[in-house]
């Protein structure tokens, strides 16, 4: 198993241009980590929000965009 694990971080190591992993700087891969953490929890957050908004109150903004109501200057 971690034979398998080291040869697809070798592998990913490769694709980014790297000739050994003893080039990758520590500190770049946190950075690489980190952003990835960060775009995982904003894709989740945007679906979850997407599916599930979460205002039930009625007089939010949003109730007064859907609406349906004929208005006056109507074209």
């Amino acid at each position: 198993m971690i034979e398998r694990l080291r040869y697809y971080a070798d592998l990913l190591v490769t694709l980014c241009g790297f000739d050994s992993p003893e080039q990758v700087s520590l500190f770049g891969v946190v950075i690489v980590v980190l952003a990835s953490a960060l775009l995982i929890y904003a894709c989740y957050r945007a679906l979850l929000l997407t599916v599930w908004p979460g205002e039930q109150e009625t007089r939010h903004i949003k109730r007064r965009v859907l609406e349906d109501e004929e208005t006056s200057d109507a074209h």
